[in-house]
Formats: structure tokens, C-alpha cells, sequence
């Protein structure tokens, strides 16, 4: 019988006009969809039960025969060669169980290699009668089981999985298995199979860590609980989110006053889209519209008004027409010069309000942050001066070579229409910048010389025309001082310095102590400008000075005038110290100071508003601000000021829990206010506790009572908004565990969680800490770190559960858990129904979590996942291998993967891709056109970000983008081949490895297998470059021992291909040596290719069968969790079959497995497999 089904079989290679004369390897496509339909025809013919007969006798009759005739001389119980020992098989049935083995056993039989040369050959009948024989004995198994869902046990979440899921249930990368091992890899080599992925009791301790640190990272806040990006447990941290969360939104509406300015200007002479809104406008330039239309309000009335205003609205009219988009006129700068005059001279000045010594009284401190902030937005009259010490500068020491040089000064007009009178009192040059304090201090220390003094010396002129000691509106002017000077605006004032002058004068200031003349120009106003070196440029800048008087009439319109510039243009928008942050300023007290009123007024939106009003709430109830500023002032008053010492104070402690209550709080605050000499008026308990009155008033009294009243209300406020954070929080761990679990809970889990709750509240844990409790009890269930299906009863194969189902599929894509709207269709019961499963799989498929299956699936099939951790190059001798590089190097296929899975491009993709994708790193590293394309779409951003009005990024920030570049085949990159991870995941230490590279592609890539090498293989030297052969030469010695070059020869000629590539994945021509480098090779068929692209030829015209059964099966592997059983090669056939008639796109092939038996169903309880 067996006769017929081998001329059956040679009636096979007949019809398939390309078969070689020893039947091809049965796992290709084509060849087994023609083996199983001759199978079928077969059994069609001669009847179901004598082919069962047939297969019963199969070992016994050509397999075992064949074997000893020509296999176990080598491969025997005694040293088999290749650790082959073929005498462990005795039955169908152990052939069938190793089926992999079988398969690899037919494949070197097929090609001719096996018996080698030099031992007994079979004749050609023969080995395709014993070929036939197992392949018929394994495709017969694999169709009596196809669709077998196989053994999946329960077991454990990977580390990945762990990390993603954290992720996506909190909204934070905690990645908590840093420190866990590695985990081990089993199926078809990946990390996700449940034989694999056991539990210990050390692994045990870690989870419980891990649990820990998620729950560290738990925070309640107003409305309930949430995750925050960084632990969440000491005041410090807590401090940190919140205030950091406030200064964010700070920062990202920081108001540059000039470009509200700019925009009012051209908004103004709009010719074109008349009828565009201000805040259509506002919002194309990125401002605030509220505050845009205050700012062109202001600057367009202000011509109407007078003296300061009047002359803000000549500085606007005289603007020009906007002619440009961009730039803007010196017009444009003259106005920004006086409006942030204004704001310096006639807003209140900018203080210091961080005061760190310990005689800072908190209380008197928190009313002077109060005033401060109340007053930024008006009128400051004590702002004005009349008497001012001005330093014109100091003089340079002279240098031969110099240009001539003076020194300037300049009196105008200011806000007055009359011209004033400055009384310049002893101009002199000093040392110091300071006048002296008596006159050893003028002689010995300062060696003060009067401007008199030297103007006489060296320029008498200039002397008697400036007239010192006289008054230019009367001369016999008494109480004028001879060395003093008396100018009249406008008075331009030149000091010519000759070169013994600045001899004499260099390294001294000088200083010019002018006041307002009190009797002739009491209602004056007047500009005083100052150059040293070069007559003042500007009309007004940082170095302008305005003398008026405080108490003048000319003071008093300048107020009334000026308060709508004030509250369009403030001192300050809000505060945030450069080191403090938020902080009220206290010394060594934890307090905070909202410090923002003229931002909330004049620019945010009502929305924004309540945005900052919640992030505010936030941080006081987050910090428990107001209870933590009571205890730290109580340890202030006691520690540090001493103020609270005495037996009369031992009752009050900062750390005392009874601090807060009302008792102690009101006797604190009596106690304190007799401490401060400003009593409360004498009363009963419950009149005082009605009402706090001063016995006498006074402003301190108003301080300390507002501060304690303030105290009171923050606690109430605090419990208040505890009581309602308290249920609404643990409704959200609730909804979180439910989460965790992929799953509602059930009554029995909601009831434990809220009992155990309840237990830790009553051991005296906060309502946080119980939550975190929750936390750390919901992620050690096994109902969150184990993966198992709720399998019924029975020995059949029965459908997974959709929630069953659901977590497969996510785990599948995106290694994580369901995200709610898989969880929605699950519970709906409609998940498995109709193509649902497919179009969730679809969904997936575009969402950003699909990443870990390009990184996971992708980066372990293919080796380069662990290149981080497992670098085989020694970086010492690649100069500019820095971890930046190594970071980049890495996410290249991750992001090439991305970009095949989301734009569902042909599997093939990863061999003969002309795209790739790198940042700014990875671009110089490849150099050439690849470096000049990335620069160009660099460029191109940039200036769409420009265009668009879009927020800038940094340089840093642009050249950590990833581009997409093309052309890569031409310069001899392409797909996976090129790509620097894949080229040094597969180098040695110093030098390129043509074995590893050409391995890595006919095994990891291809799918072929060979035996181990023997343990006496040498190894070639490391650093190749200081022999005197090249690399080739010494791999073709290597390999001319036959036992070598049987597997050598089906690998090396690949690797060495991809010589043209260093270590590092760089282009070379020219290898360490200095030797030229030889990427030509011969093919199996006698052909030649020529580097990468020959490369990607030979295995898209030759071998992509091989490519698309190796990625099926990995695929299939993955997907599934398990090891690819016999009873998959129906399926795997299916999936190749449909990827061919689908030009191989990827989601033909996500959707054939998702919608397979294998993947849909599970084994019940009770099952058995059938054996023959």
C-alpha cells in the first residue's frame, strides 16, 4: 500500500513543475496545501479505515526502517551527534509528540544534506517514502485536532504586562517591576506563556512591594481619588504635585505685555477680515482676549487725558501701519520704553517677600503679603521722589588708544506743562557709589573730589557757564551752596573728559544728589536721563529717574490720572518666587500665599478661573495647609522667636492632635493677643466664643484675631471637604478594583473591600492611608495579577467568556487591561457575537497603547527587545556610543512597527521597507541623506509651529522628534537589514559578527533551525583588525572542517552581506583595518548578490514563504500564550493562505487569529486528548 501513496506522492512533485527530485520542505505553503489535498483525495479513495490502518503502522514499516538503515550510526543513544538521539523514538506516537523535531528531521532529509556525504545514501524513493510517512502521520494528527485551543494554564501577569496595566488603571508610568527579574521566555520564545511564568515566594515579597509603591502613588484630593505621577505620602511630595500643578498653569499664561501691546497695534489697523471679533483675533494670536481688549481700551483713550496718559496716547497715535507681519518699528519700542516706565515709576515698586530670619512674625508677615497683593494694579504715591541720589557711572581707566569720551547728563519736562528747577547738591566723583558719611569718610575713604572742583581745572568754561552757586531764576538766591548746581529744564549737560581729567578721576563715580527745587517748582515734574560713555539714547529706560513731589498738585492729577494705566499695566500678573515657589515667605514655617489677583482680573477666563480656584482648593486640602501652618507657627513661636516660653505655654504643642479643636484654639488666641499687648475686652466663654473684641483697638489686634479667624475657617473648610472627598474616594477605589479585575464585583468583593475599609479606619489610619490599604489589597488578588478563564465543566472545548475573551484580546494587543470600552461590550454579552471581536480588534489596532505590540511581539521575536540590557559593544572603542544613541538605536523598529501596524501595511514591510523613522541622535548617526532628510522635516515643523501661532518647541524638543525618511534601499538600508540594533545586537565586542548576523536572519527571520555547535568550536579573535587576515578569510578557514560548514554554509553568506555596516550599525567601505570591505556573496542557487539590497532581493524572490511561516507562527504563539501544537498547522496554513490572496496585510492577519477557534475558545475542565 505504501507503494501507492509514494507514487501518489511522485505524482505530486510531477504536478508542481518547480519541485526539486527530493520532495520540497513540507512546511511550505504551497507544497502542504497540495499534500493535505491529496490526502483528502486519498482517503476519498481507498476509505477512512484503511488509512487509519495505514497510520497505524507507519513507525514500524518506513520510518523506523529508514532510520536505522541510514541515521543511527550518528545519531544513536551513544554521542549522537547534534544531540540527536533517534532511538528515544519507538512509536507514531512519539513521533507525533515531537513534531518539531520530525519536521526539521524531514527538512534536512528533503534538501539532500542528511545522510551527509561520505555516509550511506539513500535512494531517492526512499527518502521520499519516509518524508511521506511522517508528514502524512502529522498532517493526519494536526487535521483530527485542528482548532484544539490547547493547554493555556493560569498564571501570572509578565513584568510588561504588570507595568501596562498599572498604567492604564492609574494614568501613570509607575513601571514598578524595575527591580523585579527578568522575566523567562517560553512558547515560541516569548515572555507571556504559563509555563513560563511561575509564581515564588521571593517573587511574592516583590509584587507586595510593588503593590506598595503603586499605592504610594494614590492621592486624594476634592473630588475624590486619583494616581499622581510621583509618590504622594510625606508633605514634601504632596507639596510638590500641587504647587507644581499651580506653577504650571502659571507659567503657560505668563503675560508679555509687549505682544498684547503688538497685537492692540495691528488688531487696530486691521484692512483685511474687518469683520473678525476681538476674541477671534485674540485667540488666532494665542492671548487672552479679556485682557487684549483691555490693553487697546486703555492705549486708545489715552490721548483724551492728561499729562502722563496724554503722553501714552501720543506714543500710540504716532504708531505707524502695520506693513509686515513681523517686526515692529522703532515707534513701537518708544511706546513699550514708556509703558514699562510707567509701570516701574508709578505701580507699587517690587519687593522681596521671602524673608528668611527668624525675628519674621508670621502673622505680621501673612498682612503684609496680603497688602502687597492688593495693591499691584493701582496707583503707588510712594513711588514718587523728589530727591534722589543719581550715579552716572563709574569713569573707565584710560587706554591710549580710546575714543574720546564724556559723561551725560539730561533734564526735561515730565508730566508738568512747565519747565522745573533741579538743585543738584555737591555733584562729586567718589569712590564709593554712596555719599560719605562725615568727612574722614570723604577724605581717607572715598577721596571725594566735587564736579566744581575738576570743571574749574580742566574746563573753566564749561565751569562759569553752568554757574554753581546760582539760582537761574534769581541770582542772589540764599541757602545755595557754592559747589552746588541749579538747572532749568531743558538742560542737556556734557562732561568732556581730557586725558589727565580721566587720569585723575578713573575708577570713580559720579554722583549727582538732585532734588526738586521745593520753592520754584513745588508743582514740578521732571525727567532726569543719564549716559556714561554716550548721550542717552532712549527717552525713557531703566536708568530714567522722575522727580515730584509726593504731596503736589501736580502728584495728586497725576494719580487720578494715571489709574487706568495702572490697572491695565500692573507691577506683576502673579508671584512666584524663583526658589520658594508659592511660599507666604515665613521662616522655617510651611505656609502658602496666593498671590494672583490682577491675572485672575484682567486676563483669565471664567473658565480658567475656576480651573486655578480648583487647583488652589487642591493644594489646601491636599497639604492640609491651614492645619499644617498652625502647628509649624506654634513651633516657630516656641523654637525660634521665643515667644511662647514660660509654664503659662507648656499646655500647647505643635505636634498635640487636641491643637486643633475649638477649646484650645480659642484659649490660644486669648492668651496670645495678652502676649502681644493688644488683649481681647474681658467677656463670658460663651460671649467670646459668640465674638473676639479688642479691649482697646488697634491694627495688631485686627492681625491677630484675622489670623486665628482665618485658622478656624481653614480647618472647617478642611473637614468639610473631607467629608465629602471621604465616600466619593473610596467609591473610586471601588471602581478601580472593578477595573483591575476586568470586571464588575461582585456583592461578596464590594463588601470586603469596604469592610476591610472600615478596619483600617478604626485602627486609627486617615482616610488615605485606608484607601492606599484598598489599593495594595486589590492589586495582590489573584483576580489582578493571575490571568485565568472561568472554565466550565466538561471534556470538550467550550467558548471563552466575552470578559474572558476581552482580557485575551487585550493582553493580545496592547499587553494590558481592557480599556472601558472593550469592558462595555463584554459585559453587554456582545463581544463574541456577529464580527464585534474583529471590529474591537480594528479599533485597537489605531490606539496608541498598540505600541507594546510592536516593542513586545516585534522586539522578542526578533532579538532586539533586550538590547538595553544585554549590549554586546564595547562602547570604550566607539567614540560618540553614548546611551542617547543606544536609547534611539532601540525605538527604530518599535516606531517602523508602529507605523506598519496603524497604516496596515504588508507584513513584508519589515524586509523590504524603504522607511524608517529616526530623531536627531539616530539621523547623524546614519549621516547622509538620511541625517538630511530629518534636518529638512526639522525645518518644515518649525516653521508650520511658526505659521500656525502654535506654542514654540525648544531645539531639545524638536530633535527629540521622530521623522519619517525615505529612500533607504538606495543607500543600502532597508527594512530590518540596516538598522544599527539589529546590526550590533549581532556584533561581537569590537567587530562585526557575520555568524550572528547571517543567523539572526535564517533562524530568528526565516525560521530555520539547526543543531547547537560543538563546545570545542574555537572562537574567532575579537579584535580582527590587528591581524593580517580579514574577517571573511578567517570565517572561510573556519569553515572548510565539513562539520563546520554543514550549518555554516546555509547562514554565513547572509551575514556577510551586511559587512558594509560596523558594529554600531554605521556605513563603512573600509573595514577597522583599513581593509577594503567585500559584501558580495554567492547565493545557494549560484547567483551573486551585492550587500542589504541583494540581501532583501534574495529572500523576497526565494525565501519569503519561509519569512511569512516563521512571522505566522510566532504570531500565532504570541496571541495565544502557549507553544504552536501540531494541531495549529491547519490555522497557520489558513493564516499564510489568506495573507497571500491579501497583498499580507497585517490586520488580515490580526483578524484570523482573533476570530479563530483556538483564540475564542478553551479546553473544559475535564478534557482529555484523544490519542491513537
Amino acid at each position: 500500500m505504501w507503494r501507492e501513496i509514494c507514487l501518489a506522492e511522485f505524482a505530486i512533485m510531477k504536478w508542481n513543475s518547480n519541485a526539486s527530485p527530493i520532495c520540497p520542505p513540507t512546511k511550505m505553503t504551497s507544497q502542504l496545501k497540495k499534500t493535505v489535498a491529496f490526502l483528502a483525495l486519498l482517503t476519498a479513495f481507498i476509505g477512512t479505515p484503511l488509512l487509519q490502518q495505514l497510520h497505524a503502522d507507519q513507525f514500524s514499516d518506513h520510518i523506523e526502517p529508514y532510520v536505522k538503515k541510514f541515521c543511527i550510526a550518528c545519531h544513536g543513544a551513544k554521542d549522537p551527534k547534534g544531540g540527536l538521539d533517534l532511538t528515544k523514538f519507538k512509536t507514531d506516537r512519539s513521533v507525533i509528540t515531537s513534531f518539531r523535531r520530525w519536521n526539521n528531521i524531514t527538512t534536512f532529509i528533503q534538501s539532500g544534506e542528511m545522510p551527509p556525504k561520505g555516509s550511506p545514501q539513500p535512494e531517492i524513493e526512499e527518502s521520499n517514502a519516509v518524508v511521506a510517512a511522517v508528514n502524512g502521520l502529522l498532517i493526519e494528527e494536526a487535521r483530527k485536532h485542528s482548532g484544539d485551543p490547547g493547554f493555556v494554564p493560569p498564571r501570572r501577569l509578565s513584568n510588561t504586562e504588570y507595568d501596562h496595566s498599572i498604567r492604564d488603571l492609574t494614568g501613570v508610568d509607575i513601571r514598578p517591576t524595575r527591580d523585579f527579574p527578568a522575566d523567562p521566555a517560553g512558547g515560541e520564545g516569548f515572555d507571556n506563556t504559563g509555563e513560563a511564568l511561575s509564581m515564588s515566594p521571593n517573587l511574592l515579597k516583590k509584587y507586595l512591594s510593588a503593590a506598595q509603591q503603586v499605592a504610594d502613588h494614590m492621592l486624594l484630593k476634592t473630588d475624590g481619588a486619583t494616581f499622581a505621577p510621583t509618590p504622594a505620602v510625606s508633605y514634601n511630595e504632596r507639596r510638590k504635585l500641587t504647587e507644581l500643578a499651580i506653577i504650571d498653569f502659571y507659567n503657560q499664561r505668563t503675560v508679555d505685555v509687549s505682544e498684547y501691546v503688538e497685537a492692540a497695534w495691528r488688531f487696530r489697523y486691521l484692512e483685511q477680515d474687518k469683520d473678525i471679533s476681538l476674541e477671534s483675533y485674540s485667540k488666532l494670536k494665542g492671548l487672552s482676549p479679556k485682557y487684549l481688549g483691555l490693553v487697546g481700551q486703555t492705549l486708545s483713550t489715552a490721548s483724551a487725558g492728561q499729562g502722563f496718559m496724554k503722553q501714552l496716547g501720543a506714543y500710540w497715535d504716532a504708531l505707524p501701519v502695520p506693513v509686515t507681519p513681523e517686526g515692529r518699528p522703532p515707534e513701537f519700542n518708544e511706546l513699550m520704553s514708556f509703558i514699562e516706565f510707567g509701570r516701574k515709576t508709578l505701580t507699587p515698586p517690587l519687593k522681596g517677600l521671602i524673608k528668611s530670619n527668624a525675628g519674621n512674625w508670621p502673622i505680621h508677615w501673612l498682612d503684609f503679603r496680603a497688602k502687597t497683593a492688593a495693591v499691584r494694579d493701582q496707583f503707588a504715591l510712594e513711588q514718587l521722589e523728589s530727591d534722589v541720589l543719581i550715579n552716572v557711572g563709574r569713569i573707565p581707566v584710560y587706554k591710549d588708544d580710546q575714543e574720546p569720551y564724556s559723561m551725560y547728563v539730561e533734564f526735561d519736562r515730565g508730566y508738568s506743562s512747565q519747565d522745573g528747577y533741579v538743585v543738584i547738591k555737591r555733584p562729586l566723583f567718589s569712590l564709593a557709589q554712596i555719599l560719605p558719611r562725615n568727612e574722614q569718610d570723604e577724605t581717607e575713604n572715598h577721596k571725594v573730589v566735587s564736579l566744581k572742583t575738576i570743571l574749574e581745572k580742566y574746563h573753566p568754561q564749561l565751569a562759569a557757564k553752568l554757574k554753581f552757586g546760582k539760582h537761574p531764576a534769581n541770582a542772589s538766591e540764599e541757602n545755595i551752596e557754592s559747589e552746588w548746581l541749579i538747572v532749568k529744564t531743558p538742560f542737556h549737560l556734557e562732561i568732556p573728559f581730557t586725558t589727565e581729567m580721566q587720569k585723575e578721576l578713573q575708577g570713580k563715580h559720579l554722583l549727582l544728589q538732585s532734588q526738586l527745587d521745593s520753592k520754584n517748582s513745588r508743582d514740578g515734574s521732571v525727567f532726569i536721563k543719564h549716559g556714561n560713555g554716550q548721550s542717552p539714547q532712549a527717552k525713557f529706560d531703566n536708568q530714567t529717574t522722575h522727580l515730584i513731589y509726593a504731596d503736589s498738585e501736580a502728584a495728586s492729577r497725576l494719580s487720578e490720572s494715571v489709574a487706568p494705566f495702572c490697572n491695565t499695566f500692573p507691577n506683576r500678573f502673579f508671584y512666584v518666587d524663583a526658589k520658594r515657589g508659592l511660599a507666604a515667605g515665613f521662616h522655617l514655617v510651611e505656609g502658602f500665599f496666593r498671590d494672583d489677583k490682577p491675572l485672575m482680573d484682567k486676563v483669565l477666563t471664567d473658565a480658567e478661573i475656576r480651573q486655578l480656584n480648583k487647583l488652589w482648593e487642591e493644594l489646601d486640602f491636599v497639604t492640609n495647609r491651614t492645619e499644617t501652618l498652625l502647628r509649624g507657627f506654634v513651633w516657630f513661636e516656641r523654637s525660634e522667636r521665643h515667644v511662647l516660653h514660660g509654664r503659662d505655654w507648656d499646655y500647647l504643642r505643635a505636634e498635640d492632635p487636641a491643637l486643633v479643636t475649638a477649646e484650645m484654639l480659642e484659649r490660644f488666641e486669648l492668651q496670645y493677643l495678652e502676649k502681644m499687648g493688644t488683649p481681647a475686652k474681658p467677656g463670658t466663654e460663651e460671649e467670646r466664643r459668640r465674638v473676639v473684641e479688642p479691649a482697646t483697638p488697634s491694627e495688631k489686634f485686627d492681625m491677630v484675631h484675622g489670623f486665628f479667624e482665618d485658622i478656624r475657617a481653614g480647618l472647617k473648610r478642611q473637614q468639610e471637604v473631607l467629608a465629602a472627598a471621604e465616600p466619593q474616594g473610596l467609591s473610586d477605589i471601588l471602581a478601580f478594583a472593578a477595573r483591575a479585575y476586568k470586571r464588575p464585583l461582585n456583592d461578596e468583593e464590594t463588601a470586603s473591600l469596604q469592610s476591610l475599609y472600615q478596619l483600617l479606619r478604626e485602627e486609627g489610619q486617615t482616610v488615605e492611608q485606608s484607601l492606599r490599604g484598598l489599593v495594595t489589597a486589590i492589586l495582590m488578588s489573584p483576580e489582578f495579577i493571575y490571568r485565568y478563564n472561568e472554565t466550565p465543566k466538561g471534556k470538550g472545548i467550550v467558548p471563552l467568556s466575552d470578559r474572558d475573551l476581552a482580557s485575551r484580546l487585550s493582553y493580545f494587543l496592547w499587553a494590558s487591561v481592557p480599556d472601558p470600552k472593550l469592558l462595555e461590550s463584554a459585559q453587554a454579552q456582545q463581544l463574541a457575537h456577529g464580527d464585534n471581536l474583529q471590529l474591537q480588534a480594528n479599533r485597537m489596532l489605531q490606539d496608541d497603547r498598540i505600541g507594546a505590540l510592536a516593542r513586545e511581539f516585534f522586539g522578542q521575536w526578533l532579538r532586539y527587545r533586550d538590547y538595553l540590557e544585554k549590549d554586546p559593544i564595547n562602547a570604550e572603542a566607539f567614540p560618540g556610543y553614548t546611551d542617547e544613541l543606544r536609547q534611539a538605536m532601540w525605538q527604530e523598529p518599535i516606531e517602523l512597527g508602529e507605523y506598519l501596524i496603524r497604516n496596515d501595511l504588508p507584513i513584508t514591510t519589515l524586509i523590504s521597507s524603504d522607511t524608517t523613522f529616526v530623531n536627531a541622535v539616530l539621523a547623524k548617526h546614519y549621516g547622509g541623506e538620511v541625517q538630511s532628510q530629518w534636518a529638512r522635516a526639522r525645518e518644515e515643523l518649525k516653521k508650520h509651529i511658526q505659521v500656525t501661532g502654535q506654542a514654540q518647541l525648544s531645539g531639545d524638543e524638536l530633535d527629540a522628534i521622530w521623522f519619517e525618511v525615505s529612500g533607504l534601499r538606495s543607500q543600502g538600508r532597508g527594512g530590518l537589514f540596516g538598522m544599527a540594533v539589529v546590526l550590533a545586537k549581532n556584533s561581537g565586542g569590537e567587530r562585526t559578527s557575520p555568524v550572528k548576523r547571517g543567523f539572526w536572519t535564517v533562524h530568528h527571520l526565516l525560521g530555520q533551525h539547526f543543531p547547537p555547535p560543538p563546545a570545542d568550536v574555537p572562537e574567532l579573535p575579537e579584535n580582527v583588525h590587528e591581524g593580517e587576515y580579514s574577517l571573511r578569510e578567517l570565517l572561510n578557514a573556519h569553515v572548510s572542517d565539513a562539520s563546520c560548514a554543514i550549518c555554516h554554509k546555509h547562514f554565513d553568506y547572509l551575514g556577510l552581506a551586511q559587512e558594509s555596516f560596523d558594529p554600531i550599525g554605521r556605513f563603512r567601505t573600509k573595514d577597522a583595518a583599513g581593509r577594503p570591505i567585500d559584501d558580495a556573496v554567492t547565493l545557494p542557487d549560484g547567483e551573486t548578490a551585492k550587500g542589504v539590497e541583494g540581501l532583501i532581493r534574495y529572500i523576497q524572490e526565494h525565501r519569503k514563504d519561509e519569512f511569512v511561516m516563521t512571522f505566522c507562527r510566532k504570531f500565532l504563539g504570541y496571541a495565544l500564550g502557549r507553544s504552536v501544537e501540531l494541531s495549529d498547522q491547519p490555522l497557520l496554513d489558513e493564516m499564510q493562505q489568506t495573507l497571500e490572496e491579501n497583498d499580507y496585510r497585517f490586520s488580515v492577519l490580526v483578524n484570523k487569529v482573533v476570530t479563530s477557534p483556538q483564540f475564542r475558545n478553551q479546553r473544559a475542565q475535564d478534557f482529555v486528548t484523544a490519542t491513537k
